[in-house]
């Protein structure tokens, strides 16, 4: 069975590699949306912390800040009290999962527990807001309350003593549940250093003396160390995921389970949890269809009921029509208070009986005649009929409604998929694929114009500058092979569209090329670059002015989930299912975004345009250069993958 959660052992390796390297790093924004909370803090892993109380902290490359992401209240918290404030400490409560994460004067406490929160908490512990408001038997979460820790398991297993762990582990009848009940070791870190050691699972405590002890402590301690490397593994057993470590376990690999090896720890972890947690559709809606579909049955059992009621009373009034003289004698005793072994029930209140004839059971009428009783009992059965027909009117528009129900829920089963996609390395910057594939970035700020280059751009790459004052540093990778000029025109859009000269308005710019032994960061004696400034040495390479004009295109990834691509309307057609081209204007990047998104669903119907009004206009709005206008909207010559719409 999939481990749902992170453990202890988790958090420990965590804090102690991910962790510090979040130290005295800024938050620059928190993001929350009632299930996941979002801390934008620049790190070689992501710009993106995920914390998702009760069961995970990991940096994302899936998880994104999206329009779900609304200015919920304890969001603006955040916001208010820790954004632009650096991290001075990450610690782990005990050896528990719990972690304190502090800056100047306020802290986060971030519960990796069963019905846990995030707390806000100032420099006196006083919560200021937490993501849940509860009230448990020895604590409360809600502000100005000070805030007090659940109870925790506050040593490491691995400080015990040989005494100390005899007596933990004697108290259970085997030695797995000894370590992880008495130890308050991880199931998989117990099971690990059992294997390791050599000890059956169900082996009694009593075979551990001194030697074992000390064996087992060894590999413990390996584990230990290896989860300190950073590394992290997925393990899969019958090709299902079974959980994440930041250690490889022998014990899965050498009983026939499968591992994927990952950089850092929390890309695994980001890649575990999109494996194994089904993506949640929102309560409501479900409660809402379920609501709809248990009218939808009483109205259809109505319906029915109020028809075979309808035929009863029919057949009663053609009885009483073609027996008309008999029953008539039946009705004048009625009258007279005569007793006749075919009244079954009288009720003078209305003024009718139950009678017996035949087999039959007849409602009749004796204070108007049996002529009127046989219209009477039409005319309720008329209404009977009418009333069915009402309920199954209702039923035609409790169909349309759960018909939009279910549409909303599919749209947001495809909603949270397409969020949790896993974004690219490069997807932080701005970036092309050519039309032969050679990847190329460039910078968003100065910040990141500074990375490109510092960072990525080697002696045989190309870099691209547009022949203007603030434009992005281009960086095509040539990968050791040679770089055609189609390929650097292509790349090329980037320093143009991105420059100050979209905002401008302008109809075209320049841009020139070169090889990046040509760029440094040292000027000449006595000048000073600026941040994201470099001096180019030698000959420019200029390229033919290039219109001011970007195409935008919804293309898929591997898992045919949607991405956003941008370049020349050649590359851009080719690899899209649906384009536009856009130029600079008057509207907003986000304005764009939305007509972009609507006028992509609209030129596909049925489970396409699901797939089209699920997009997510932030990440549309981010590739927009500034304010622009639509051109036109088209279907690009990418065909729907088959396993888009499942």
């Amino acid at each position: 069975m999939a481990r749902k959660s992170m453990s202890s052992f988790d958090i420990y390796s965590w804090i102690n590699t991910t962790g510090k390297q979040i130290i005295n790093q800024r938050v620059d924004n928190a993001y929350y949306e009632g299930q996941y909370l979002l801390l934008k803090i620049k790190t070689k892993i992501s710009d993106i912390l995920l914390i998702e109380p009760s069961l995970r902290i990991h940096f994302s490359n899936r998880i994104k800040p999206s329009s779900e992401f609304v200015d919920k209240q304890f969001a603006l918290l955040l916001r208010k009290y820790i954004r632009d404030q650096k991290i001075t400490s990450v610690e782990q409560i005990g050896f528990d999962r719990l972690i304190k994460i502090t800056f100047f004067n306020i802290k986060t406490f971030v519960e990796i527990l069963p019905k846990g929160v995030v707390a806000l908490v100032d420099e006196n512990d006083q919560i200021i807001g937490a993501t849940k408001y509860l009230k448990f038997k020895d604590r409360e979460i809600k502000p100005k309350i000070k805030y007090k820790f659940p109870k925790i398991i506050e040593k490491k297993p691995w400080e015990l003593d040989y005494k100390e762990m005899i007596d933990s582990i004697s108290k259970y009848n085997d030695v797995t549940r000894g370590l992880v009940m008495g130890m308050n070791l991880p199931g998989e870190v117990a099971e690990e250093v059992l294997y390791l050691s050599g000890i059956q699972r169900n082996a009694n405590p009593s075979i551990i003396n001194k030697e074992i002890f000390d064996n087992m402590i060894d590999n413990l301690q390996k584990l230990i160390k290896m989860s300190l490397e950073g590394k992290g593994y997925i393990y899969f057993v019958n090709e299902k995921p079974i959980q994440s470590t930041p250690f490889i376990s022998k014990s899965i690999l050498e009983t026939g389970g499968k591992m994927s090896e990952y950089e850092f720890f929390d890309m695994a972890l980001d890649d575990y949890f999109n494996m194994i947690v089904p993506h949640a559709i929102g309560s409501k809606l479900e409660e809402e269809k379920s609501k709809i579909l248990h009218s939808i049955e009483e109205n259809k059992s109505l319906s029915s009921k109020y028809i075979e009621e309808a035929e009863k009373l029919e057949k009663q009034a053609q009885i009483i029509a073609q027996n008309y003289f008999e029953i008539e004698k039946i009705v004048e005793k009625i009258k007279n208070k005569q007793a006749d072994e075919n009244i079954v029930n009288i009720n003078n209140k209305e003024k009718y009986a139950i009678i017996k004839f035949g087999e039959e059971l007849i409602k009749v009428y004796f204070d108007e005649g049996l002529d009127k009783a046989i219209v009477k009992l039409y005319r309720e059965a008329g209404e009977l009929r009418s009333k069915s027909k009402k309920a199954i009117s209702s039923i035609d528009d409790m169909m349309k409604k759960l018909n939009e129900i279910e549409e909303k829920i599919e749209l947001e089963k495809v909603k949270n998929i397409i969020r949790s996609r896993k974004r690219e390395w490069y997807e932080k910057y701005h970036w092309i694929l050519t039309r032969n594939n050679f990847l190329a970035i460039g910078g968003r700020d100065a910040d990141q114009n500074e990375s490109v280059v510092k960072k990525y751009l080697s002696e045989k790459d190309i870099y691209i500058h547009a022949d203007i004052h603030g434009s992005p540093s281009v960086v095509l990778f040539a990968n050791n092979k040679d770089v055609g000029e189609e390929d650097i025109n292509d790349a090329a859009i980037i320093a143009i569209a991105y420059s100050k000269a979209w905002k401008a308005g302008m109809g075209s710019v320049g841009a020139y090329w070169v090889l990046g032994n040509q760029v440094s960061k040292s000027p000449p004696s006595g000048e000073y670059l600026a941040k994201g400034s470099f001096m180019i040495y030698g000959k420019k390479n200029f390229l033919k002015p290039i219109n001011m004009e970007l195409y935008l295109g919804i293309s898929t990834n591997k898992e045919g989930l949607p991405i956003v691509i941008i370049g020349n309307e050649y590359i851009v057609k080719e690899r899209s299912l649906v384009y536009s081209r856009i130029l600079p204007g008057e509207k907003k990047q986000h304005e764009i975004a939305m007509e972009l998104k609507e006028g992509f669903a609209k030129m596909f119907n049925g489970k396409e345009r699901i797939y089209f009004n699920a997009l997510d206009e932030n990440e549309i709005s981010q590739r927009i250069p500034g304010n622009s206008k639509i051109s036109f909207i088209k279907k690009g010559l990418m065909e729907f993958p088959n396993n888009i719409l499942k």
